[in-house]
């Protein structure tokens, strides 16, 4: 102890009063007392050891500590958990009769740290021994959930299990120690017992055979009663006699019930003396004990005095073993029989303990977990929330209670004695709110036992009338309910009694009644000697006596009594006096005044002031409209101080209602509404206290309705009035947004932070209420909104509405909290079935979720707007029904500023503007104007968590509400929660989409694309009902009028394009009519009511949608489904322009979709459809002409309404280029052979626009491309070769770096060159001062200068008369000329070739020129430099001929290296402008013509094949070139014709066989186009006509014919059969080329016949034979052969064919004359015979219809005529066969490879065999069996005397004509 002073305080002589000790002082003496304790403990002195321990945790540091675990790092919390174990550990050593205190320490213990096994391990052991089993139970659970690996506690279960008699539970503990030790002995024998199924009958089975035992556990009998006087003596007891009272539960409605039981028994049963001694014996109840345990709220706390547990509603979180762990087992019912047991086991559905657990669940404790953590924290300290508790005693707590005082009891005199007692004790010690029943019962023992001898202590008499008082509030529950006042009076009186008595014996010089006698609080202030005599107990005792006595006069109308009695009571709690604190009275066993204190005293004093007020002054004050002096006097009253209002959360807690203070409130919020300005404090704070009332008064059922005056008509019920007010607090807070967005002051908080807290605490204990009330009866169905009524419905929507509304008034509430404000608030009524429900203040349902959609828009656009924003979240973003409510007014406030400015009447204007404000105000007072504005400097990554917890909750009120599901794609990995009322998006009226647009508008104004396509959805519903305008403003549509018109003069729009008044000129066209106000106006009359919808909907959806066709697969445009894809685009943005004709956003877009249309139509078309495809097609070219058109005019549009000077420019440029791109001469339009663009007026036109908008685009913004293009235009219209070159220089100088403008200046030069000639010495002076190498450039003007100079002179000469001089002079400066042009030339070349090298060599363009320039030129080497150089293109490394070309790209690449110039100066040229697809194959084409052409000069034959073959087969480019093909076969045509007359031409010998072959391949494959190739232009010449060609083709056949190649005619015929179907209906070179193709087989045949026929003569004795059997002789009949002279006779096309062939030929077919073929051919040409003999069937099959000559004679003839060396037809024995040429061949052939011939049929039978394919292995070769054997050994046929010979020309014949042949 040590005190403090002044040095310098002279002057005080009082003595010095000593300071408390500090805490660390205090702790430091704890901790040696607990140290002191330990040693006494570790000494055995148990008493002293208790005594200290126990002083540790009565001391208040440690007492008044919240309960918390050891983990905060608390040194007083540690200290507290140790004395507690210790303490326990004491106890247990007293003995038995203390083990209830041990109990209840262990149970505090396991409170601070829950995660001690140890701990849990003595306190199931403990209990164990007591009897509890459940709590042993318990115990040993949550020791294995803080060490699953505990031996002491799962053997410790196990045995517990068994003693309760849980089977299923001991089962599953046995297998959890059996797989941590699979050999423990004992849970085998447990799980052997319990899994056994063969015992014998009746004997007990499973769990009943085994007991419980453990050498560590005490279990008490099963069916012995516990003597709870075991410690007495014996024969005490039977000396005196005593009642035993067996409780059923130990409570104290159990104790009173058994007290009153005995003093006032009831009738039929047998009472029991009051005055005989009572002894108590307890049964508890541990399994109710411990189901209440795992309830939520629940907490321990030591009591100071008995060691009980004290129930504090706090939350345990820490200790969370008891809530937040569920056991590892399933609870069972200890006192259920076993067998009843196991049968209910058995027998239960799984989900059955939960549901019985669900429905004791209180439902209102979920909006409490949802929503507590989001009500404001109060700007003042709160009060200790134990101050406040609410919940009834611990069971725990009350047992232990209980138990003291039958213990302390025991020693009683009888039931009037008990219940004396026990009456003062819950005076003195009643620590805990006491139960109703409990209450109501202690009331009914106090009237039982008054009159009983002792006298009741004063303490005993103020706590029964405060209990008396606080029961009143509901008389139905006390049988004679208008007694109560009158028994308060008698308590009251009896205390005043008392007081007297012990005064007047006690002599007190000071008395009681003289000091509390003076009314005055002055005189009783002035008594410093009496109120220094007062301590602290007797200073709580008058005041709460003093309290009670004048609410008793309150109720008894008697003010001014009741006013003193409040002065008496506020000086006994007043601060000042004495010195001490103000006292703070606690009254733990009133339910509805649990705390007196000195602003509570205050509270009353002033509504005894305000029902005075009432009467007259404030009426008075109100009628005058004095409204701002009235809340001063009323706030004053009201709400002295800021902290006079209780704590939201103690609301229940309040005392009585009264009307005077509603009455007042009622007046004071009148007042605050028309008073200016609102105070915003007292408003809130109104509407606070009056919801605050109206809710004690609900929930105690207090009537405000006095004896003598009513508040409100008594049919009206306390459930209505609230839902009113939650109502009035919405107009409220509406009313405060208002009052702050006015006073612009909405960066500040607009309301204390306490207020706010304190009524969305009152509006969650509303929703709280609801649900609790109205589930209560409809619990046992599923949770929907059929529970609730319809006002209990609004309410609660309108408390959550509320509640969301007043976090939004605090600016420093992040948005990231509001949206989980909004999402937990949609789950919660999602839950019950009532996110849709309700209605808002316009009557749409869904209040809730519109408002919630409202602010998340708003919150989403916040977000978006803050993404590029360095200042994160909050800078001014309008509110999203402003964005709604304005696009209307302005659109109307347009039509009417051009009303006034046309002078038009305001008549119409009116009516418009009121319609539209009207229904715009009604809409824009749905929901919340909130969106916060205070910046949140936030991460990226947090606005990007925000912006999808933003989406995501818009994604699912838009789905509840309007049934529209956002989430379009699947990257979303949670799908949208379906709720029990979410619409099903059923839109069957155009206004419910009205209702939906008017939400997403703000939304969608303030997206991005990306946020548009979540709408997309919402948005295609809604055009459902909307597909297109009104038909009145379709059938006149002013947009296609626009876009189609064919007298709109383009021209004129473009020369006035960007000038002054262009916009009103342009207007007009599309207008023309009226004018653009008056249209409008139209609009409106048309449109309305739903103008909003039409001018917005089409616009967004067009945004949203894909409108770019070039996302699609190739060639998609050129289909009918790519028209209508293109068509619907289109359609969103004319629609939109029908209403918005002057959006530059949307011409701009519908100009981008049409020339994108041409873009894809020309670039797929060259891909996909060859020129003649396109030429065929009209529909595809109309369609571009239509595109480019439209995309003109929507261009010239845009440009009109470009503001900024970027814009204007990229509009001319956009615009030019669209003229441009019509002058193009690319594929499909143009082939670059015959299909050319005609440069006619047209032509030009577009020419000069483009010019004219490319320099109108260069004078806003200076580009080198627009140079580029002015110079190429230049160039186009044929404008002065200086003019384009110095444009190209402009480029260049704009763009140092751009390959593009160089290429094109030097290839300009090389054309100019090329065009002016070589004397031209003005063009060459203009072209050499554009050299690329500065030097030349220098050496060229100098000599164009001296000729200049020199051919002046000339001329002076000539006209002197020196004409040879002149003529000189002239020679010499020509040849200066020409070394100038070729200097320049040589210059344009380099410079194209710098273009080419490096990484540019793909550069192509330059490539193509350059071969151009070599090729013109026509040097030596040029044409072959020229193939060379452009060859790049058109081969590669593997192939000879290959398309090896690349679409220029305008990417730039890095690391280019740089190429120096000629001239040293080094830049780094780069390809800036791309390449389009159409360009690109343009330029393949073109080349591919080109290099043809250079290969066929230079006589390339071999790259040419290779050439055809590879266009042929090219898959990339196959429709692209497919009509080049026949170019490049006409190309290698004339290439091998060449060729061969080169070498006619020099005399060489050499063989043409292989060119005629090759041309004759190539008729053979494209004989179809031949005619084509012969008349291309490209190839078309006098050796290459078609006569010529065809007769190529019959020198080849004539020199396969010279050199009897049967073979390759055989084959040659074959392909032309196989080309030509039918050569009569081919044309007549055709024909003939086929005729003599079949006349040279036919004659090859017959030669190699003829050449291999053996020429044999028949001796005489052979043919003399006479066959002896038949008595006559015939010889065997031979076939003659006999060839004709005039074989060669058949026409040919050159004659001297016909003689070299006769030449060559004619000896060896001259010796085949009447020759007879008796034998085999001879063994060296058999093969080759039978080589012939098929290709004679070949010809036999395939030339039938062939017209072949006849010089071939075949018979039969007998031997013997031979030898007479001449055979006629008509003689004897010669039989003719006529047959045709084929057959004859056929014939011969046979012959010779058989050595006998037989009739055709067998011939053509035997070659049809042998051609088939063998079927079986070792089949014979000939299947046909000759009428003579070969070799003559036979012996002959018979044969009749007359020889019929059957010989057939039918290609079946069998038989002809016969002819006699006599013997």
């Amino acid at each position: 102890m040590f005190s403090i002073a002044a040095i310098n305080d002279t002057e005080s002589k009082e003595k010095w009063e000593p300071l408390a000790p500090s805490k660390e002082a205090q702790e430091f003496y704890l901790s040696q007392t607990y140290h002191d304790g330990l040693l006494k403990l570790q000494a055995k002195d148990y008493e002293k050891a208790r005594e200290l321990l126990e002083s540790i945790l009565k001391d208040p540091i440690i007492a008044n500590s919240e309960v918390k675990t050891i983990t905060n790092d608390n040194h007083l919390h540690y200290l507290r958990f140790l004395a507690l174990k210790n303490l326990a550990t004491v106890f247990l050593e007293l003995g038995s009769s203390h083990y209830e205190n041990a109990l209840n320490c262990y149970l505090q213990a396991t409170d601070i740290d829950a995660k001690d096994s140890v701990l849990w391990n003595h306190l199931g052991t403990l209990s164990c021994s007591m009897g509890l089993l459940s709590i042993s139970r318990w115990a040993f659970e949550q020791g294995l959930l803080c060490s699953p690996n505990n031996w002491n506690c799962m053997e410790k279960l196990l045995e517990v299990l068994i003693a309760i008699g849980d089977e299923v539970s001991c089962l599953s503990v046995a297998n959890l120690i059996l797989r941590h030790w699979p050999s423990h002995s004992r849970a085998l024998h447990v799980k052997h017992s319990i899994e056994e199924t063969d015992s014998a009958p009746f004997a007990p089975k499973g769990i009943d055979k085994l007991e419980p035992q453990h050498i560590r556990l005490k279990f008490l009998g099963k069916r012995k009663v516990s003597d709870m006087n075991h410690g007495k003596d014996a024969t005490s007891k039977k000396l005196k006699k005593r009642v035993q009272v067996k409780l059923p539960e130990t409570s104290w409605v159990a104790l009173i019930n058994a007290l009153l039981g005995i003093v006032h028994p009831s009738r039929g049963t047998v009472g029991l003396s009051a005055d005989i001694p009572i002894t108590f014996e307890l049964a508890v109840s541990t399994e109710a004990v411990m189901q209440d345990l795992e309830k939520n709220g629940d907490c321990m706390e030591l009591d100071s005095s008995m060691g009980s547990v004290k129930d504090c509603n706090i939350e345990r979180e820490s200790g969370g073993a008891v809530k937040d762990k569920e056991p590892v087992f399933s609870e069972e019912h200890p006192q259920e029989r076993r067998s009843s047991r196991l049968e209910r086991l058995r027998n239960q559905k799984p989900d059955k303990g939960e549901l019985e657990s669900d429905s004791t669940k209180d439902p209102s404790s979920d909006i409490l977990q949802h929503l507590e953590t989001f009500v404001l924290e109060r700007g003042f300290s709160s009060v200790s929330a134990g101050s406040f508790c609410l919940n009834e005693s611990d069971p725990i707590s009350g047992h232990a209670v209980v138990s003291n005082f039958v213990k302390e009891t025991s020693e009683n005199f009888g039931a009037y004695h008990v219940g004396h007692l026990l009456l003062e004790f819950l005076a003195s010690k009643c620590e805990q709110l006491l139960s109703r029943d409990a209450a109501l019962k202690v009331l009914e023992l106090e009237k039982l036992t008054r009159h009983w001898g002792r006298d009741r202590k004063p303490e005993c008499s103020l706590f029964l009338a405060e209990l008396y008082y606080d029961l009143e509030s509901k008389p139905s529950d006390i049988p004679d309910s208008p007694s109560c006042m009158v028994e308060v009076s008698y308590h009251l009186s009896k205390i005043i009694e008392s007081v007297s008595l012990d005064y007047a014996i006690d002599s007190t010089p000071i008395s009681w009644e003289e000091n509390l006698s003076d009314s005055s609080l002055t005189s009783f202030q002035g008594d410093q000697t009496a109120k220094e005599v007062l301590d602290y107990n007797k200073r709580s005792f008058w005041a709460r006596y003093f309290w009670l006595s004048a609410r008793l006069s309150i109720l008894e109308d008697n003010k001014a009594k009741a006013l003193e009695e409040f002065v008496r009571c506020l000086s006994l709690l007043d601060k000042e006096g004495i010195g001490e604190s103000p006292v703070l009275i606690q009254l733990p066993h009133c339910r509805r005044i649990r705390e007196l204190n000195i602003n509570r005293i205050i509270q009353e004093m002033n509504l005894l002031k305000i029902d005075v007020l009432l009467e007259k002054t404030i009426p008075g004050m109100m009628e005058k409209e004095s409204y701002l002096e009235c809340v001063n006097l009323l706030a004053s009253l009201l709400f002295p101080n800021k902290d006079i209002i209780s704590p939201a959360y103690a609301v229940n807690t309040e005392e009585g209602i009264s009307p005077v203070e509603l009455s007042a409130l009622d007046v004071l919020i009148k007042a605050c509404e028309k008073s200016k300005p609102i105070d915003v404090e007292v408003y809130m704070n109104c509407h606070r206290r009056k919801l605050q009332v109206l809710l004690e008064s609900t929930g105690t059922g207090e009537s405000v309705v006095t004896p003598k005056t009513s508040y409100k008509d008594s049919s009206e019920s306390w459930d209505h009035l609230v839902a009113e007010e939650v109502k009035a607090i919405l107009h409220c807070i509406s009313q405060v947004k208002n009052f702050t967005d006015q006073s612009r002051n909405s960066n500040d908080m607009v309301a204390p932070r306490d207020c706010v807290a304190g009524i969305q605490s009152l509006l969650l204990t509303v929703m709280s209420n609801i649900v609790r009330h109205s589930l209560s009866k409809r619990y046992s169905d599923s949770l929907n909104a059929e529970g609730f009524e319809e006002e209990q419905k609004s309410c609660f929507l309108d408390a959550a509405i509320g509640f969301c509304k007043l976090q939004h008034l605090d600016s420093t509430i992040s948005t990231k909290y509001q949206v989980e404000l909004i999402i937990g608030l949609h789950d919660l009524l999602a839950e019950y079935g009532l996110c849709c429900a309700g209605k808002n203040c316009a009557g749409e349902e869904g209040a809730f979720l519109r408002f919630a959609i409202k602010h998340l828009l708003a919150v989403d656009m916040k977000v978006k707007s803050s993404i590029n924003s360095p200042n994160g979240l909050g800078h001014d973003v309008a509110l999203p029904e402003n964005l709604c409510r304005n696009e209307i007014t302005s659109f109307v406030a347009e039509v009417h500023v051009e009303k006034n400015e046309n002078k038009k009447t305001d008549s119409k204007k009116g009516d418009s503007e009121e319609k539209v404000s009207n229904r715009e105000g009604e809409q824009s007072e749905q929901a919340s104007k909130q969106i916060l504005e205070h910046t949140e400097d936030v991460t990226d990554k947090e606005k990007d968590e925000l912006e999808l917890l933003t989406n995501n909750a818009l994604d699912q009120c838009f789905f509840c509400l309007y049934g529209l599901n956002l989430r379009v794609d699947g990257s979303y990995e949670d799908e949208l929660a379906v709720h029990k009322n979410t619409s099903r998006g059923d839109y069957q009226t155009k206004e419910q989409c009205v209702d939906v647009f008017q939400y997403i508008l703000p939304y969608a104004k303030a997206s991005s694309r990306t946020g548009l396509v979540k709408l997309r959805r919402v948005l295609r519903a809604i055009k459902k009902h909307f597909p297109q305008p009104p038909d009145d403003l379709l059938v006149g549509n002013v947009i296609d009028k626009f876009l189609d018109d064919p007298d709109l003069c383009e021209d004129k729009l473009s020369h006035e394009a960007g000038s002054e008044g262009f916009l009103e000129m342009i207007t007009k066209c599309i207008i023309p009519s009226r004018t653009l106000t008056e249209y409008k106006v139209s609009l409106l009359h048309s449109s309305d009511p739903y103008l909003e919808v039409y001018r917005n909907l089409y616009y967004f959806l067009a945004q949203s949608e894909e409108v770019s066709a070039s996302d699609k697969w190739p060639g998609f445009v050129l289909t009918k489904e790519g028209e209508e894809f293109v068509q619907q685009a289109t359609n969103l943005f004319k629609y939109d322009l029908l209403y918005n004709p002057l959006r530059f956003e949307s011409w701009e877009k519908l100009s981008n979709i049409y020339d994108e249309e041409v873009d894809l139509l020309l670039n797929d078309g060259s891909k996909h459809i060859n020129v003649v495809g396109w030429r065929k097609n009209a529909a595809l070219s109309q369609r571009v002409e239509t595109s480019r058109r439209r995309s003109r005019r929507c261009l010239l549009m845009s440009l009109a309404l470009a503001n900024s000077p970027d814009q204007q420019s990229e509009m001319h440029e956009l615009l030019a280029l669209v003229y441009y791109d019509s002058l193009q001469s690319v594929v499909p339009i143009y082939d670059q052979r015959s299909v050319l663009p005609s440069k006619d007026a047209t032509w030009t036109r577009f020419c000069e626009n483009s010019m004219k908008h490319f320099k109108k685009a260069f004078a806003h913004r200076q580009d080198w491309s627009h140079a580029f293009y002015i110079g190429k235009l230049s160039e186009k219209l044929g404008h002065s070769y200086e003019m384009s070159l110095s444009y190209y220089e402009q480029a260049m100088t704009l763009n140092p770096t751009a390959v593009d403008p160089v290429y094109r200046m030097h290839a300009s030069r090389l054309k100019l060159l090329n065009a002016c000639g070589k004397q031209n010495l003005q063009a060459l002076k203009v072209l050499a001062s554009y050299c690329f190498d500065e030097s030349i450039k220098d050496t060229a003007m100098t000599i164009i200068g001296t000729t200049a100079f020199g051919s002046s002179r000339t001329l002076e000469e000539a006209q002197d008369g020196n004409l040879e001089a002149s003529y000189a002079k002239t020679g010499e400066g020509s040849i200066q000329m020409e070394g100038v042009w070729h200097m320049l030339y040589n210059d344009s070349l380099s410079a194209l070739g710098i273009c080419v090298e490096g990484d540019l060599k793909h550069f192509h363009k330059a490539r193509y020129m350059l071969a151009q320039g070599l090729y013109k030129r026509g040097g030596s080497s040029d044409l072959q430099r020229a193939k060379e150089e452009l060859s790049f293109c058109f081969k590669s490394s593997r192939s000879s001929f290959t398309i090896n070309m690349w679409e220029i790209d305008g990417m730039v690449k890095k690391g280019r290296r740089k190429t120096p110039g000629l001239a040293g100066n080094k830049k780094a040229l780069e390809v800036n402008l791309p390449e389009s697809s159409r360009k690109f194959i343009t330029c393949i084409r073109k080349y591919l013509l080109f290099y043809l052409r250079l290969l066929e000069e230079t006589g390339d034959v071999n790259i040419l094949e290779r050439a055809f073959n590879s266009l042929r087969s090219d898959k990339r480019f196959a429709l692209c070139i497919e009509d080049l093909v026949p170019v490049a076969i006409g190309r290698y045509i004339n290439a091998l014709v060449s060729s061969m007359s080169q070498v006619e031409s020099a005399g060489v010998k050499t063989n043409r066989d292989s060119q005629l072959e090759k041309i004759f391949s190539l008729f053979i494959e494209q004989g179809s186009i031949w005619l084509d190739i012969c008349n291309f232009p490209e190839t078309r010449g006098p050796e290459t006509s078609e006569s010529s060609l065809y007769s190529f083709l019959h020198q080849y056949i004539v020199s396969l014919e010279l050199e009897n190649k049967v073979e390759t005619l055989e084959t040659i015929n074959e392909k032309i059969r196989k080309r030509f179907k039918n050569l009569k209906l081919s044309n007549s070179f055709s024909a003939k080329v086929g005729r003599h193709a079949s006349l040279a087989w036919c004659r090859v045949l017959i030669i190699s016949l003829a050449s291999i026929t053996p020429l044999q003569q028949v001796s005489s004795a052979e043919s003399q034979a006479i066959n002896p059997t038949l008595g006559f002789t015939e010889s065997r009949r031979v076939l003659c052969v006999d060839l004709q002279s005039e074989i060669w006779s058949s026409s040919f096309e050159d004659p001297s064919d016909s003689e070299m062939l006769e030449t060559k030929w004619h000896p060896v077919l001259s010796k085949i004359k009447n020759v007879l073929i008796s034998n085999k051919v001879s063994e060296e040409n058999l093969e080759i015979a039978n080589s012939l003999l098929k290709s004679c069937y070949n010809f036999y099959r395939e030339t039938a219809s062939v017209t072949l000559p006849s010089e071939i004679n075949l018979y039969f003839a007998l031997p013997q005529l031979a030898t007479a060396g001449k055979l006629l037809p008509g003689i004897e024995g010669v039989e003719v066969i006529d047959v045709s040429i084929p057959r004859k061949l056929l014939l011969w052939a046979y012959t010779l490879v058989h050595g006998h011939c037989g009739s055709i049929s067998q011939v053509v039978k035997y070659m049809e065999e042998n051609t088939k394919p063998k079927m079986k292995r070792g089949a014979s070769t000939s299947s046909v069996v000759p009428l003579v054997q070969p070799g003559g050994s036979s012996e002959p046929e018979a044969a009749p005397k007359n020889v019929l010979v059957v010989i057939s020309d039918s290609p079946g014949g069998d038989s002809c004509g016969s002819t006699p042949v006599p013997l």
